[in-house]
């Protein structure tokens, strides 16, 4: 790691977003925006400074990591006077300083290194990314020298006809020399029209100062897409998910097509695993290998196995799935469940905190909630476990290789033995011991006589 100090311009309200929520904690691939730009400095900076303005404490409980420090911009007051309330990082740092924005989401960890490698290998004052655009509208212009140093960037509103006509742009990311960036910002005024304090004014004093200011041409010019709008957002969005699935694609999971599958920066999925369409994989979800990932699934914190067959139409959030097992289709699993290796949960099963032991079976039209489950048990079609007595929630045990019939209501708190068995439509009041079988409403014993059956 080099000796770089980090300062990310984040107080902006962001007001073209039309939101009650600040600019940079909107939401890009499973993450916050100025998430994707810290995570590309936290490999290259010792020390990272966030300038915070605008619900600053959200933006600041939001990160709560403790490789950040913080300082508050109370007034936009422009660029150069966000920079000015990290000065004491500054003026206290040996090396350079790199600047950017916490609403550029795109950009890349080696897009950065190297600007800052180029920086320090050039002898210059500082460093701009920069970039070619075919529409250059809107952007400040990069105007070279004849030794294709950076003389002076010319804001659109100031720029002359011909000025207009390049088409190389300012991307607003820095690397400074440290000392020479405190003089600059002590000698910024806001003698213009916004009355407003520019970071590009430093530029003109290093310039003037006769230090030298060095163009580093992004390569993909999409890393410098600015987010200001939800279109921007949108736009964003699609190009952070393409990298996503080709990064996966690229260790060996098959995703039919990424055009319609969504998966968020954090997952992690082993190879050889199929994602089918119309896919949603978010949070910290973790896929192991040879599984098979079915279309129209929704998939949030989740832990997936080895070999899983997950089925079409599958909503499961925070829950953990293990080898072998078979879900779906139309399943929703909700939070707190725990499917154990080689056990099936079929179609139209809702599950709540409910643990399915290993090969155990509820194949089909059943609500599982607040339950354990032991192994090798069979759950009849339309069960439904009552956990809700109108006041609290309880829970139900039914034990190992035990066979609960189609339509049996178990009303908790109660416990099925292991070999518990109970009669289609029994309704279970009362714990059943263990290789008993029970029937009827509310269901009793069963046992066995003469020329036919009778019940306690």
């Amino acid at each position: 790691m080099i000796d770089l100090l980090t300062i990310v311009l984040a107080a902006g309200q962001g007001t073209r977003m039309k939101s009650d929520l600040t600019k940079v904690l909107h939401r890009l691939g499973g993450k916050v925006m100025v998430q994707h730009v810290l995570d590309n400095v936290f490999c290259l900076s010792k020390q990272i400074v966030v300038v915070v303005g605008h619900q600053g404490e959200e933006v600041k409980s939001t990160l709560d990591d403790e490789r950040l420090e913080f300082v508050e911009q109370k007034e936009q007051l422009g660029t150069g006077h966000a920079v000015l309330q990290a000065r004491e990082f500054i003026e206290d740092h040996q090396g350079p300083v790199l600047i950017l924005y916490g609403d550029i989401p795109l950009l890349t960890e080696q897009t950065l290194k190297r600007l800052v490698t180029t920086w320090e290998r050039s002898g210059a004052g500082a460093a701009i990314l920069t970039a070619f655009f075919d529409n250059p509208h809107g952007y400040g212009r990069i105007i070279r020298n004849n030794q294709e140093q950076i003389i002076r960037i010319v804001e659109e509103k100031d720029a002359s006809k011909e000025e207009k006509q390049i088409r190389e742009i300012n991307s607003g990311v820095y690397c400074f020399n440290s000392k020479l960036l405190v003089k600059a910002l002590d000698n910024l005024d806001n003698n213009n029209a916004q009355g407003e304090y520019y970071l590009t004014d430093a530029i003109s004093y290093l310039q003037a100062k006769g230090e030298k200011i060095i163009p580093v041409v992004v390569e993909d010019k999409e890393e410098i897409l600015g987010i200001n709008d939800r279109i921007n957002l949108a736009r964003a969005e699609k190009v952070i998910r393409r990298r996503i699935n080709e990064d996966l694609m690229k260790e060996g999971v098959t995703i039919i097509d990424p055009e319609t599958t969504y998966i968020d920066s954090r997952v992690e999925i082993g190879h050889d695993t199929v994602i089918y369409p119309f896919t949603f994989i978010e949070g910290n979800t973790r896929i192991g290998s040879h599984s098979i990932i079915g279309p129209y699934c929704r998939i949030v914190d989740v832990q997936i196995g080895n070999n899983v067959n997950l089925r079409a139409n599958c909503h499961i959030i925070e829950s953990i799935i293990e080898d072998e097992t078979n879900i779906g289709p139309f399943v929703y699993i909700r939070p707190g469940c725990r499917i154990a290796r080689e056990a099936k949960v079929g179609d139209f099963v809702e599950l709540k905190k409910a643990t399915v032991g290993r090969k155990s079976k509820v194949p089909h039209l059943s609500y599982v909630g607040d339950a354990e489950i032991g192994e090798g048990t069979n759950i009849g079609a339309g069960t439904i476990f009552a956990n809700y007595d109108g006041k609290h929630k309880h829970k139900s045990i039914v034990g190992n290789s035990a066979f609960i019939g189609s339509n049996t209501t178990l009303v908790a708190p109660v416990k099925v033995g292991d070999r518990g068995r109970t009669g289609a439509g029994a309704v279970v009041t009362r714990d059943v011991p263990e290789d008993v079988t029970v029937i009827g409403v509310p269901a009793r014993i069963m046992k066995k006589k003469e020329g036919g059956i009778e019940d306690n």
